[in-house]
């Protein structure tokens, strides 16, 4: 069985440790567009980072490929260049969702923590060699007895709510599919979104950037929230309309925001965001610290097994049809 690789960059990325780990496999690596076609022609498998594709990576593979491809692997929960750039018809696509869930759901927590113990206000005194225990200490918040709203179920908004119970917070949510249970109190359906953000003191979100959620949080949805609740984004930038949160954030109408994503990566220099004292930005690194290698290998191990037997894999994404 061929398998192509078509990782950002070589070296020493963790991606390098799979072949020597199916040393049964045939490897091949690709580092750009160009040389892609003739590797592609024979490939079984393709494994690939979101970040790696481009149009013209996806001019290639459609070019390229070959009815032997029967698996696109993405090593990123996240998919959503990959569907841009075009993916050939018939093939199964995974992805890694729910791998990197530990770590991503700890940026999430420092994020909303840093907002409610106001560390970006006392971060701006420390710059100014100022001590501003009188002016912060009435306006620090806690976790205690709050209720954060997880907008996405999966296993990112589970560890996120996992993780608040060490804080005695409440977690509700906000889910196409799951139910209450575990750590999570109250699940709402989309269509109820608003009811679920009105309750918040924080909104934490999990989502999948996809068709569906595309500016889900717009103007009407901000304004439900309550007027010191913060809002945190570890999911992607599109889920929420920019300019309605930018606007929210100048009017007083949130305490705060903290963005990992925003809809335009790298967000420009003229950008608001970037200058508001309640906001703190965070170059998409929420999967960052560690590869979760070991997770990585168990995933791709099992859909293997499950590719040679004609199971279903697991992680099977749904890829919209083509215009």
């Amino acid at each position: 069985m061929k398998v192509v690789m078509c990782p950002p960059f070589a070296g020493d990325h963790w991606m390098g440790r799979l072949p020597q780990d199916f040393p049964q496999l045939q490897w091949s690596l690709v580092t750009a567009p160009a040389e892609a076609g003739p590797q592609f022609r024979d490939a079984d498998v393709l494994i690939l980072t979101n970040r790696a594709c481009t149009p013209a990576l996806g001019e290639a593979l459609r070019r390229h490929a070959g009815r032997s491809l029967k698996w696109i692997h993405f090593t990123t929960a996240g998919i959503d260049k990959g569907i841009r750039m075009g993916l050939p018809e018939g093939v199964v696509v995974t992805n890694a969702a729910g791998v990197k869930a530990t770590v991503v759901a700890e940026h999430a927590l420092a994020l909303l923590l840093a907002l409610v113990r106001r560390f970006p206000e006392a971060q701006a005194g420390q710059r100014a060699h100022r001590w501003l225990r009188e002016e912060l200490t009435p306006t620090v918040g806690t976790l205690e007895g709050a209720t954060v709203c997880i907008v996405g179920l999966g296993a990112i908004g589970r560890d996120v709510a996992r993780k608040l119970k060490a804080f005695d917070a409440r977690a509700i949510a906000v889910s196409r599919a799951a139910a209450a249970g575990g750590d999570v109190e109250r699940v709402f359906p989309r269509t109820r979104l608003r009811e679920a953000l009105a309750l918040a003191d924080a909104v934490v979100i999990c989502t999948n950037g996809d068709e569906t959620s595309l500016r889900m949080i717009g103007a009407a949805e901000l304004a439900a929230m309550k007027r010191n609740a913060v809002l945190i984004n570890i999911a992607r930038g599109t889920i929420v309309d920019e300019p309605a949160l930018i606007a929210a954030l100048q009017a007083g109408a949130l305490g705060g925001a903290g963005l990992d994503v925003v809809a335009v990566e790298p967000m420009a220099a003229d950008n608001p965001l970037w200058d508001m004292p309640n906001v703190i930005i965070s170059p998409h690194i929420a999967g960052a610290g560690s590869t979760s290698y070991a997770q990585h290998k168990a995933l791709f191990a099992q859909n293997l097994e499950r590719l040679r037997a004609g199971q279903p894999l697991l992680n099977e994404c749904r890829i919209p049809a083509r215009a």
